[in-house]
């Protein structure tokens, strides 16, 4: 019985056990213990940022890039500091600069700052001088203008250098004016207005030819800061209806040279040639194709001319095709033969016939030239499916696509001919693009 009244006892008292617990540990907890229980204020600063570095410098802009800084909560904000004076702030590692002077000097600064307001100390200093200004001065030269064309061809940057400027929409406006400049002959137009860019115009005298001929060149100053190419009309062309083009002089092996000996010594029109390596930049085209030029399979890069609208190649292709009508313009490229491959790849920019097929004509003027070269012709060898030129987006134009950047064209006009050729026998030294050159010649 005294058991059972001992556990009864207890089961009953388990309130009363439980409540004074409670109470012991609430007085517990209170005593003594005054301290805020939230987070610790943070004091501690971010790290400078580090690998401040200028791009894209023109005459009144640059690209500041710069690494992140580190804290132990996280940056907020970095504040941007020129000549000593705080001037703008970026939540990002970047900012573009705009309304600089054109041949001046500045210092720039970066700190970091973290969402409690700790500032880092400020970046090492970075000096950057804009490009100066230029006069809006017609240039003179003379000589042999292959040479002058090949010693600007050898100074185009390479791969990877991220050199390449892609234009603004007001850009390409200019830009066109200058090219229908001239096109018109109104060269002092042209020159006043290339200076916007960074460009000269340089008339120049072959005085190697017979009788001496007048080129003007279209390229950009020295202190190069766009790289949008080099263009050359001919003041009295004999060829008044062909347009050279080489939008990869630094990738398809020798195709610039090529294209500037071809033009020279036809005295074509006009003269094309890109002013970087295709995969100059990292950024991407959004125009449609691929390619693994550039490493890995994937879409083109904006700085490779035949596949992107958004340059002064294509709008110098665009205001040529639409102000002459009857211009036919030869590309020339380059690829590595494969056992199998012909040695030239050529096409129209669609699998259509035209009226006039220049593509056939250039291959039996070649054949004239080499009777040992072996071709491919998109329209004519339907199932051969490689290297046909159909993502060009210059040919698209020209072939009236209602979206060069993205729509193969449907039907041709006949005035784009893309030719890919082996190396060996038509790219390889001076013999071989006397073979281009002078079939040229025999067609037009």
């Amino acid at each position: 019985m005294k058991t059972i009244n001992f556990i009864t006892g207890l089961s009953f008292g388990k309130e009363i056990i439980i409540m004074v617990l409670m109470l012991f540990v609430a007085c517990s907890s209170s005593e003594g213990n005054n301290d805020d229980t939230s987070a610790e204020t943070d004091v501690q600063a971010p790290s400078p940022p580090t690998g401040l570095t200028a791009d894209n410098i023109t005459q009144t802009s640059v690209e500041l890039n710069w690494g992140a800084a580190s804290d132990n909560v996280g940056v907020k904000n970095y504040s941007l500091y020129q000549n000593g004076s705080y001037l703008a702030s970026s939540g990002q590692t970047s900012y573009v600069l705009n309304n600089l002077e054109p041949g001046k000097m500045y210092e720039y600064q970066v700190l970091a700052t973290d969402a409690a307001g700790n500032e880092s100390t400020l970046s090492e200093v970075l000096k950057v001088t804009t490009v100066s200004a230029i006069e809006a001065e017609l240039q003179y030269a003379s000589g042999n203008i292959d040479t002058y064309l090949q010693n600007l061809i050898n100074n185009v940057p390479g791969s990877g250098e991220n050199t390449y400027r892609v234009p603004t929409q007001n850009d390409l406006e200019k830009w066109n004016q200058v090219i229908d400049d001239l096109l018109s002959d109104n060269i002092s137009d042209a020159v006043s207005k290339a200076v916007d860019f960074n460009y000269q115009i340089t008339e120049f005298t072959d005085t190697t030819l017979s009788p001496n001929q007048v080129f003007y060149v279209l390229a950009e100053h020295s202190s190069q800061s766009n790289h949008w190419g080099i263009y050359v009309f001919s003041k009295t062309p004999n060829k008044e209806d062909l347009v050279l083009m080489a939008p990869h002089i630094k990738y398809d092996t020798n195709t610039g040279f090529e294209a500037v000996y071809s033009f020279r010594n036809n005295v074509a029109k006009a003269l094309l040639l890109s002013g970087t390596h295709r995969c100059n930049s990292t950024d991407r085209s959004e125009c449609s194709g691929t390619t693994s030029a550039c490493g890995s399979n994937g879409a083109y890069r904006i700085s490779d001319m035949a596949h992107n609208t958004n340059s002064a190649f294509q709008e110098t292709t665009e205001v040529i095709a639409t102000t002459l009508p009857n211009t036919v313009f030869v590309q020339l490229h380059g690829f590595g033969k494969d056992y199998g491959d012909p040695d030239v790849i050529m096409s129209n920019g669609t699998t259509e016939t035209p009226d006039t097929d220049y593509a056939s004509l250039i291959k039996d003027a070649l054949l004239d030239e080499d009777n040992t070269l072996t071709f491919k012709i998109a329209h004519i060898d339907t199932d051969w499916t490689r290297l046909r030129g159909f993502t060009n987006t210059q040919g698209r134009f020209i072939n009236s696509s209602p979206d060069p950047c993205s729509t193969s064209a449907s039907s041709t006009t006949g005035r784009f001919i893309h030719i890919e050729q082996a190396k060996p026998k038509l790219r390889k030294n001076a013999s071989g693009w006397a073979k281009m050159s002078n079939a040229l010649s025999n067609v037009f």
